[in-house]
């Protein structure tokens, strides 16, 4: 009632409160729209907590959600974000925790479908806990525990594993490995508060002290000090009790092992060496030789050691194992291809022993054999990313580039942060043409391992070829403190400074590159030229003359015989202009120039004989008629000069010796002539 009154009344009131209507109405819709974007947002959020996934699996967690909430299926585990030290880490099913005894950690999250995480437990092996999620965990207690499980055997342990469980309603749906990582002072810290072993060793010494030729007592006293460590006390007692019986099997095997573990190899040997004497027929004690020769890189009396030990015990593939290796290391990859396939006759499962034989033979260059090989690896591992390079390598040493590349992709594939792989495909690419591709590989390598020397020249050669001198300048420079050969690094480096006109970096380059060793003509010519352009034309001929004796070009030669004359070093500018005779198809130049030197030096007449040489060769040369015009006035025959400046300027009229001579000239003759009148 009233708004139609406002209407009939008041139409310009009723228009106003129409318009009102319509923007309350608007900001209504806006409103809403924006509450519902809101919503989907806060639901992708909810579904992808973290950094919005790839597409694939995007879709797959939805599908995962909607199975969890709609049908009631188990939820699916993406994360646990646990805190260590203060710094939170983001750990899926496919990745494992490390922990040490200095550690303390804490679960903080859960990701998973259930996103209000109301049905999900956390617990950890070991802890008597149903649900860990939120309480602080301490490596210590893992760590001791682990050494408690170990025990004092004297084995080497390194760490171990336990398990981190996620459930849903006490169903599991997701473990996280948790290693335990031992760490040396893990071991310090176990023997120093090892109380019994401490009292063990005061007791053992009073024993012996009342009973000092009782070998038992002092062997329990050398294996104490042995697991702790104490590798020079206990080769101290396996030696008195030697004394005391110099054919002690035992005591002596015991002192070879505590000599090397202090790699004392010679005492190690002679050690082993007693022990064959005593034990003549025991295969283990040359096999123990032989790897003590190993660690010494004596690969000859490894292997001798290690065939000692197969003519004792012919059927242990292990030593025909070492003994390939010992082979290899020695550069015999013919026997050392013999002994693995031995190895694989008698422990045909041990992939290790395949991966030797495949790479022993791309060593020797049987590429082949070697691809036959790393298939067979692939097909027993496949998912063996360094097997698939070294295939790249084999299918590369044999030209074909396709299957090369082929397999340093799908090595990549498996393994992408392998700065290796990425460097061996970006010098594929490279060798087949495809250079962009080639170097973002290169790269990629550099991201990886940022010291690898070899990427970085290799980069450096691409930017300088493509004229990307300051980028090139960078990185040759990054990699000159990480080559022993700088030389050419120094040369490359002068080229680059030279081309951006920075000549004083590029010289004291060039320089650098002639101290390190590099005796390239080129680099003469370049450090001629470069301190030409700063003045030092002394240095600069020197440099010069150096290239022009290996290399005697045209060029070169052109250009020493201008800085002679410059230097008014006429001689030398005479005998290069001659050398430049025997050489040069431009004769009529050869000559025009020996003319200008003997000019200059003050010989007319051979001046004159010089470029009239040079008319023959061309006589439209007004450089070589105002030459002679020069000569002949000098040996005062005025009417000649005035001929041949004459000449040139017709030839040129832009030539401003002849022009500037012309009318003195004519002068100079009008006035001898009138004093032969008078």
């Amino acid at each position: 009632m009233e708004t139609d009154l406002i209407r009939k009344r008041k139409p310009e009131r009723y228009r106003q409160y129409r318009q009102y209507r319509k923007l309350v109405f608007a900001a209504a819709a806006g409103l809403g729209a924006v509450a519902i974007l809101a919503g989907i947002i806060w639901g992708l959020a909810a579904i992808f907590p973290k950094n919005m996934p790839p597409v694939s699996s995007g879709w797959q967690r939805v599908k995962n959600f909607t199975s969890f909430t709609v049908l009631g299926k188990q939820p699916q585990l993406y994360y646990l974000d646990i805190e260590k030290n203060g710094k939170v880490y983001r750990i899926t099913p496919r990745d494992h925790f490390e922990v040490t005894y200095k550690d303390e950690f804490i679960i903080t999250g859960v990701a998973s479908d259930d996103l209000r995480g109301k049905g999900i437990t956390v617990d950890i092996d070991g802890t008597g806990r149903r649900n860990d999620f939120q309480v602080l965990m301490k490596g210590i207690e893992f760590v001791d525990r682990l050494m408690k499980q170990v025990g004092a055997g004297g084995e080497t342990h390194t760490g171990g594993d336990y398990r981190i469980h996620v459930r849903y309603r006490d169903r599991e749906i997701g473990t996280i490995p948790l290693k335990i990582v031992l760490l040396p002072q893990d071991w310090l810290r176990h023997a120093q508060g090892s109380a019994s072993e401490r009292h063990q060793i005061e007791s053992l010494r009073k024993a012996i002290a009342a009973n000092p030729n009782d070998m038992g007592i002092r062997k329990v006293l050398a294996g104490i000090y042995y697991r702790q460590g104490m590798f020079k006390a206990a080769g101290d007692e396996y030696e008195r009790i030697l004394k005391i019986n110099p054919h002690d099997g035992g005591a002596l095997k015991e002192l070879a092992r505590c000599h090397q573990s202090q790699k004392n190899y010679e005492q190690a040997v002679k050690a082993l060496e007693r022990l064959s004497a005593v034990q003549p027929n025991d295969a283990s004690v040359f096999t123990s030789l032989g790897n003590t020769y190993a660690a010494m890189g004596a690969w000859s009396k490894a292997a001798s050691s290690y065939q000692q030990s197969l003519r004792l015990n012919s059927e242990d593939g292990k030593v025909h194992f070492l003994l390939g290796k010992a082979y290899e290391a020695g550069n015999r990859m013919k026997e050392a291809i013999g002994s693995y396939q031995a190895a694989l006759s008698k422990n045909p499962t041990v992939d290790e022993i395949v991966t030797a034989l495949a790479n022993a033979n791309l060593k020797a260059g049987n590429n082949d054999e070697a691809i036959k090989w790393y298939n067979e690896l692939i097909k027993r591992q496949p998912r063996n990313a360094t097997a698939y390079a070294n295939l790249g390598l084999a299918y590369g040493n044999k030209k074909q580039p396709g299957k090369e590349m082929e397999n340093y992709r799908k090595a990549l594939s498996l393994n992408p942060k392998d700065p290796v792989i990425q460097y061996n495909l970006a010098a594929a690419l490279q060798k087949s043409g495809k250079a962009p591709e080639a170097a973002k590989h290169y790269r990629k390598a550099l991201e990886l391992r940022p010291d690898d020397a070899d990427a970085l020249i290799r980069l450096a050669d691409m930017e300088m070829k493509n004229k990307n001198y300051d980028q090139a300048i960078r990185l040759y420079e990054k990699a000159l403190p990480k080559v022993k050969n700088k030389a050419s690094l120094y040369a490359n480096l002068g080229f680059a400074y030279g081309e951006l006109k920075v000549y004083k970096s590029s010289a004291e380059n060039y320089e650098r590159a002639l101290k390190a060793g590099l005796r390239n003509a080129q680099l003469y010519y370049n450090l001629g030229f470069t301190y030409a352009k700063i003045g030092k034309r002394k240095e600069s001929i020197a440099n010069y003359e150096k290239f022009a004796a290996a290399q005697p070009t045209e060029n070169v030669l052109n250009i020493l015989m201008e800085a002679y004359m410059r230097e008014k070093r006429y001689d030398e500018a005479i005998k290069t202009a001659r050398r430049l005779l025997t050489i040069t198809k431009k004769k009529g130049r050869a000559y025009a120039n020996l003319g200008r030197a003997y000019g200059a030096k003050g010989d007319a007449d051979l001046a004159i004989e010089m470029y009239r040489q040079a008319l023959k060769y061309d006589r439209e040369d007004d450089a070589v008629y105002a030459g002679l015009g020069e000569a002949y006035e000098k040996k005062a025959l005025y009417q000649e000069a005035l001929k041949a400046y004459q000449t040139a300027n017709q030839l040129n009229p832009e030539n401003q010796r002849a022009a500037r001579r012309i009318p003195a000239l004519k002068i100079r003759i009008i006035q001898e002539k009138h004093q032969g009148e008078e």
